[in-house]
């Protein structure tokens, strides 16, 4: 028994190492091989794998890239990225942290050619489509693809200066039939003509120096005016608002070598001294001479006679010699009918001299717009303003106008708005909101495709080449072929 127990003490202080037995070492080797099994399990979670990566990576880019277009019709060149660390974790849990698209060459919103790329973020996959927590992703066409509405002229489109769109247009002919243009001229006058020499035009709410804008403000206008007696010019022309007003002046001649010289079967010559007009003939055979006046009646010039010379001694009329000699005389040989003068201007004074017989005349007549010439076109209405002439005309030149509309384009819910703020045309901007209240306007948006709910458009931007429509949504699920604006 004692020997017994020793022995069963002694085994009791053996060291560790040799106190186990084959049973403890198979539960140590275990154990052993549970962690390195569990350390195995993280370090998939938390260090990349290469070969096991490449798998899935392929895996999820045919997935993705089959959710891009239906089937047969697939985006070509699609490019996917799958981004937010280690793909493992993310396989297993069914949800990628982040897939960035790139589908270089679509057809959207009707526009071929475009570019889409997209980074969506929290993707997963359940029944249904594909759900994405949030994403950003931009649509960009080429100027050139950009279409024109049909039935309308052909657009090309540019990058502004300040940033903004410009589109070049031809705009027809019939849409300036309500363009209303006011000309302002300076008259003047050369010789007998009247002349019309622009200044400025009044066009879309603006005023423009007629040498900016020759190509509607035309050249100078002439027209030409009445003949005047030989003596008499126009000495101004000056239009206000009743007409035009010109002022007629001078002194009209008639020499007395050009006086008629036969009257009432008699010969007649004419001589002139102190102020009367003398008319040498003969009467039974006796040479005499009548000594008038010239008198200005209503619209006539009369020589009264004054003296009559016979037989070497000066008459009275109402002499007896003088009554036998004028009973001669047809009175009405002695009256002259004067050539008719524009209203307000007039006959002023009549005096003879050896020169001839000198009428004054002088006076303003006011002539109404409606005597003017109507230049060829439409309808022109003349009026005055601050001492020029205006002329008003309605319609456009009846040729095709190019134009360039400058805007900042906008996005509307699903609509492509580039309506202008400016239009330039013969070289000058113009309010767009003036020219457009007179001529017809032009389609200027694009219907967008519609986007899923949760997915909105968040603006445009003009680039050098095209335009960039950017989007951004969450909570977003897509159906198959939805990115790509179609619906299998």
């Amino acid at each position: 028994m004692t020997v017994v127990e020793t022995e069963s003490r002694a085994d009791n202080h053996r060291p560790l190492h040799l106190a186990r037995g084959p049973r403890f070492k198979w539960v140590a080797a275990a154990a052993t091989g549970g962690v390195l099994l569990l350390a195995a399990g993280m370090l998939a979670y938390a260090v990349p794998v290469p070969i096991l990566d490449d798998i899935i990576r392929d895996r999820i880019v045919k997935q993705v890239s089959s959710q891009v277009s239906c089937s047969g019709a697939a985006a070509a060149g699609t490019e996917v990225t799958v981004g937010g660390g280690p793909l493992v974790p993310q396989a297993l849990h069914k949800r990628l942290t982040e897939v960035k698209l790139i589908v270089p060459d679509a057809t959207l919103s009707g526009v071929p050619h475009a570019r889409f790329t997209a980074t969506m973020r929290d993707v997963t996959q359940p029944s249904g489509g594909t759900h994405v927590g949030s994403m950003d992703a931009a649509i960009t066409v080429n100027f050139g693809y950009l279409p024109t509405p049909a039935g309308t002229p052909k657009r090309t489109f540019h990058k502004a200066g300040d940033g903004g769109l410009s589109v070049d247009v031809t705009m027809p002919a019939a849409a300036a039939d309500n363009v209303q243009a006011k000309l302002f001229m300076k008259m003047r006058l050369r010789g007998e003509t009247a002349q019309s020499v622009p200044q400025r035009l009044e066009i879309f709410g603006k005023s423009l120096p007629a040498s900016q804008v020759g190509d509607l403000a035309g050249g100078v206008r002439s027209q030409q005016l009445p003949p005047l007696p030989d003596g008499v010019r126009y000495q101004s022309i000056t239009p206000r608002t009743d007409g035009v007003h010109i002022q007629i002046g001078g002194v009209s001649t008639t020499a007395l070598n050009t006086l008629p010289t036969d009257v009432g079967g008699r010969t007649v010559s004419y001589t002139a001294a102190n102020g009367l007009l003398g008319i040498n003939t003969t009467a039974i055979g006796v040479p005499l001479t009548i000594h008038t006046q010239p008198v200005l009646g209503p619209g006539t010039l009369t020589l009264v006679p004054k003296l009559v010379h016979i037989l070497g001694a000066d008459h009275k009329p109402d002499s007896t010699l003088g009554k036998l000699v004028l009973s001669q005389i047809n009175q009405d040989d002695l009256k002259q009918t004067l050539p008719t003068l524009p209203s307000g201007v007039t006959y002023r004074s009549v005096t003879v001299d050896p020169q001839g017989i000198k009428v004054v005349i002088s006076g303003v007549t006011t002539q109404p717009f409606t005597v003017l010439k109507q230049p060829p076109g439409n309808p022109t209405l003349f009026g005055a303003e601050g001492g020029l002439l205006t002329a008003t005309a309605t319609g456009g030149s009846g040729k095709d106008t190019p134009v360039v509309l400058y805007g900042k384009p906008v996005i509307k819910d699903s609509t492509l708005d580039i309506s202008p703020d400016q239009i330039e045309m013969f070289g000058v901007r113009f309010p767009a909101t003036n020219v457009l209240a007179q001529v017809a306007p032009q389609e200027t948006t694009y219907d967008l495709q519609k986007l899923p709910p949760g997915l909105t458009y968040a603006g445009v931007e003009v680039l050098p080449d095209g335009l960039r429509i950017r989007l951004t949504g969450e909570n977003v699920t897509l159906q198959k072929g939805a990115l790509t604006g179609a619906a299998c």
